[in-house]
């Protein structure tokens, strides 16, 4: 089988490249320094690229996938997939770990395990989201123009930013009582009872 690199998908066929080097350099790294098993230092730099990486591809390869930062195309998507993989997990991570799973004074044993599983549910529900936005834009995008066109003529010049910085928090807010009420389930299913 003979690799096209002049095909569209070059950029993404050197950034997983580059990808898979440096995780192969970690992994080297790593074996030699700590005693873990080659299987666990896999699993958990799989884990990292799942948590750290993932949803950012998703969101580039379905908005940005032509976007150009620099004359690296692979970096720059290396780039923002990482970035905007990081902003929206782990600003979830932290408000689930801090308001929902500490608030519910758990067990320590049950509020570590459920603190493993929060990143991949929140990994999931961020590329369910981006997906189905893609998926419904037309019906959003007629939306947003209405609601655009209304925060102009009642708030003004700056009615569509006060617009999106609204928006952007009740995303946030949908997604924290999406992952707080995953997390009360799995609870509940488990037959947990709080003190």
């Amino acid at each position: 089988m003979k690799l096209n690199l002049e095909s569209k998908y070059k950029t993404d066929l050197l950034m997983w490249a580059g990808i898979l080097v440096v995780s192969v350099v970690f992994l080297g790294i790593f074996m030699v320094f700590t005693t873990t098993s080659p299987l666990e230092l896999i699993k958990k730099i799989l884990s990292a690229i799942l948590i750290m990486f993932l949803p950012g591809y998703v969101i580039v390869k379905l908005y940005l996938d032509d976007f150009k930062l620099t004359e690296n195309a692979a970096l720059d998507k290396f780039i923002l997939s990482f970035a905007l993989s990081i902003i929206p997990v782990q600003s979830l991570a932290f408000l689930v770990n801090y308001f929902a799973i500490h608030s519910l004074e758990l067990d320590q044993e049950i509020r570590i395990g459920l603190e493993n599983w929060v990143p991949l549910i929140i990994v999931l529900l961020v590329i369910a989201v981006a997906v189905g936005l893609k998926f419904f834009h037309g019906r959003l995008a007629a939306l947003w123009q209405r609601l655009s066109a209304w925060s102009s003529q009642k708030l003004g010049e700056s009615g569509p930013m006060i617009l999106l910085i609204l928006t952007t928090f009740l995303t946030l807010a949908v997604l924290f009582g999406l992952v707080r009420l995953i997390l009360f389930v799995v609870i509940k299913a488990s037959g947990f009872q709080p003190y």
